[in-house]
């Protein structure tokens, strides 16, 4: 009754519990450029290995391997506290961009599209 006014009556939280949460946050900014990498990967592997079987052949293991180790790589710099998570999205990224021009004409967009992904996690987890 002093007449000031209280921000939740103009649809503004107040500025202490915006501090709050934003000191709670679970992600920051690199973590959702990695998870979308993450999920692009994990479809494109899913994919390689269904149009090979699909086709009668056998899927190439060093790809399929690079592909897989590259989702772990970028699952592990999704977490805020991991250590080196900058240089291991950085990795990954420059993997799946290799991966991405080796196989340009068939899945190599989306591998390319993944990897800048990841550096671009990497940047954002570096630039603290």
């Amino acid at each position: 009754m002093t007449g000031e006014r209280d921000p939740s009556e103009d649809g503004q939280a107040p500025i202490a519990s915006r501090k709050v949460w934003r000191a709670g946050r679970r992600f920051d900014a690199g973590t959702v450029p990695a998870a979308l990498a993450v999920v692009i990967t994990a479809t494109m592997f899913v994919f390689v290995l269904g149009l090979t079987t699909q086709q009668g052949g056998r899927p190439v293991s060093w790809f399929t391997g690079g592909l897989v180790g590259c989702a772990v790589l970028m699952a592990y710099g999704m977490a805020r506290k991991a250590p080196g998570r900058g240089t291991v999205l950085a990795i990954a990224g420059v993997v799946l961009i290799v991966f991405g021009f080796l196989a340009l004409l068939t899945i190599g967009l989306p591998l390319l599209v993944a990897g800048v992904l990841a550096v671009i996690a990497a940047g954002l987890t570096t630039r603290r």
